[in-house]
């Protein structure tokens, strides 16, 4: 019995006079009907007389495109099938969105059955037929109808029995069922089968949108187990387990508070009861699950372009009206596609197949291959439209299309040396893009060789030519010149008188004063150098090469042909490097604010220095040993006395 709330108590009441036969049975439905508005109190209806809308399963592993599962069911409690995508309308962050794709598809169901005997079950008929032999008979004509194409999941938990969990056929279920040979009078009832069943289909299916169903087979419980089973009904309602129970028992005890917790048991998870004292028919399991093995996937294309918490709901428009899904949290983290350069060559030097070549364009390489990775830090990588190449923040190379990955580095404009910077820029098929960190390369261009020499080697031909023209005409000129010399001066003759005296005899002239004419006429005086200097090896050791004699008050040093005197080529000679000049009978080294520096005895040159005999200079990283043609002499040394 139940406790009635108030002040009455059943004790009393049962307590009453003696009543009869209709009277009793009068006073047991009203207690029942008392017990079941105190145990349904505080616990939620399930909605059976409305339209209901389940939207679970979201996955978002293939974002941008997300998927989901879709239960529909009537105000009647039934499965609605043949919903096309129109009929569907989902939220994404209060944003409309219509599915892309709608499937209807048919898995199988979860389905437990829990077996909880007892005395009640080894009544027999006129056939010595128990109550339980009549209830397998009904479970084994059903597993044996049970087409297996149907993804299933079976188990059965006997009480007193041992239980046999996820059944993936029929036959087995069968198998478990005929070794089940419980000592009826012996067994107690326990709602611990109850529990077990709940705890068996509480985890997710093999598949996607399978339901989840109970089928308890129990004779009514005791009143102080109804407690219990009410907190059981609450944990069928929290996890969407529909529980149908099969009330066996003799038909006194249908109207018991204990069968109307039963009861209650299938109303509220949306199962149904029957009641069955061995002579009533049972219903066949497979109308339990029929409805159930339907379900909804879809699919749409997200909107969510940022990261962080975000919401999905759907609404569906079918005959009752338009009904509203609950509403599925769900974080998602979206970061922008991350592009990166795989190992850049650090330094590209282009240069000439000849050391004299000067067309730039012609130079190798002229082109350089760069790779990149794309990553997707948010592990959903998605397809890339647009990849690119800036050199200096300037569009290097793009690609559209397959491969994504590699570009080319076009060349062929350089023609100075200098750093570059690299960088690589990634765009998804949904807008977002990043560009990559710089990364320097250094592009070394060899400049051709300067100077007269190498002048006259890339224009050989032309100055053969112009050589032989300029040749062609000093001869002519010299020709001519002398002819009209030799009409105009008549040749003046001496007597041998003449010759002997020495007054009027020609004198030779000394050796210091002696001079060369031209064939323009004029005396031009022959003066040796007083210094030069000595091509030096990395080593300090004389090359095998002529000294450059200095022979001019000012030499100049540098790459520029039009500033310097005395070319040289070096990358690391500036266009005006140093200057020599001769002051007052000293040499005096200059440097030109060249890039590299001016050294002299390995130190840096700051201000104009005398030169002495021996003295190493760096002009760059060419160097030479400044030698006098009379060097100084060294003055011996002198022995002094040790004072004691």
């Amino acid at each position: 019995m139940c406790a009635l709330p108030g002040h009455l108590h059943i004790s009393a009441l049962l307590g009453l006079l003696r009543l009869k036969d209709r009277m009793r049975k009068l006073l047991s439905a009203f207690l029942a009907l008392l017990c079941l508005i105190g145990i349904t109190k505080g616990l939620p209806a399930r909605a059976q007389t409305t339209a209901r809308l389940t939207l679970f399963a979201l996955d978002t592993s293939a974002y941008p495109t997300l998927s989901a599962a879709l239960d529909v069911f009537d105000a009647s409690g039934n499965f609605v099938t043949g919903l096309t995508p129109g009929q569907v309308s989902l939220l994404e962050d209060n944003l409309d969105i219509t599915p892309a794709s709608l499937q209807e598809l048919q898995p199988g169901v979860q389905f437990a059955v829990a077996l909880d005997s007892g005395p009640a079950f080894a009544f027999r008929d006129t056939d010595a037929v128990t109550r339980l032999d009549k209830v397998n008979e009904v479970l084994r004509n059903w597993a044996a109808a049970h087409s297996d194409a149907f993804s299933d999941e079976l188990s059965l938990l006997p009480n007193g029995g041992t239980a046999s969990l996820h059944l993936t056929s029929a036959a087995a279920f069968s198998d478990a069922l005929s070794a089940y040979l419980p000592d009826l009078q012996t067994l107690r009832p326990s709602l611990d089968t109850l529990s077990g069943a709940l705890d068996t289909v509480s985890g997710a299916g093999s598949q996607v949108g399978m339901k989840r169903v109970v089928l308890y087979i129990a004779s009514p419980p005791e009143a102080d187990s109804i407690p219990a089973l009410q907190n059981l009904t609450q944990r069928a309602v929290d996890l969407e387990v529909r529980v149908h129970v099969w009330i066996v028992a003799s038909t006194d005890f249908f109207a018991t508070s204990g069968a109307t917790a039963l009861k209650d048991l299938s109303i509220l998870t949306g199962g149904t009861y029957a009641l069955f004292s061995g002579t009533e028919p049972l219903p066949d399991p497979e109308t339990y699950l029929t409805p159930l093995r339907h379900a909804y996937t879809l699919t749409y294309p997200s909107s969510i372009r940022s990261a962080g918490t975000h919401t999905l709901s759907a609404q569906v428009n079918i005959n009752d009206g338009t009904i509203t899904s609950n509403s599925l949290s769900f974080e998602l983290n979206v970061q922008l596609p991350n592009p990166i350069l795989v190992a850049p060559p650090g330094q590209i030097v282009r240069q000439g197949a000849d050391p004299r070549a000067s067309d730039f364009a012609a130079f190798q390489p002229s082109t350089q291959e760069i790779e990149a990775i794309i990553e997707f830090p948010d592990g959903m990588p998605r397809p890339l439209v647009r990849t690119a190449l800036y050199v200096d923040g300037i569009l290097a190379d793009e690609n559209i299309s397959e491969p994504f990955d590699h570009f080319t580095w076009d060349l062929s404009s350089y023609a100075q040396s200098g750093d570059h910077i690299l960088q690589v820029q990634a765009a998804d098929n949904l807008g977002l893009e990043k560009t990559s960190l710089g990364l320097t390369v250094t592009v070394t261009v060899v400049q051709p060789e300067r100077g007269a020499l190498a002048f006259l080697s890339r224009n050989s031909l032309w100055v053969v030519l112009g050589a032989v023209g300029v040749a062609g005409a000093a001869v002519a000129v010299t020709l001519l010149v002398g002819r009209k010399g030799a009409k105009r001066i008549p040749k003046r003759k001496t007597s041998p008188r003449s010759r002997k005296d020495p007054l009027t005899a020609e004198v030779e002239s000394a050796p210091e004063a002696r001079t060369r004419r031209t064939h323009w006429g004029r005396a031009a005086a022959i003066k040796q150098s007083d210094a030069y200097l000595l091509r030096l090896k990395e080593d300090g050791q004389p090359v095998t090469a002529t000294p450059i004699p200095v022979t001019t008050p000012e030499m100049t040093f540098g790459s520029d042909p039009i500033q310097a005197t005395r070319v040289l080529d070096d990358p690391s000679v500036s266009p005006l490097h140093a200057r020599l000049r001769e002051e007052n009978g000293q040499f005096v080294l200059t440097d030109e604010k060249s890039a590299s520096g001016t050294w002299v005895n390995h130190e840096p040159l700051v201000a104009p220095l005398p030169l002495r005999h021996g003295d190493v200079l760096h002009i760059g990283r060419i160097s030479y040993r400044f030698m006098l043609r009379r060097p100084p002499e060294t003055p011996a040394p002198r022995i002094l006395p040790v004072k004691k």
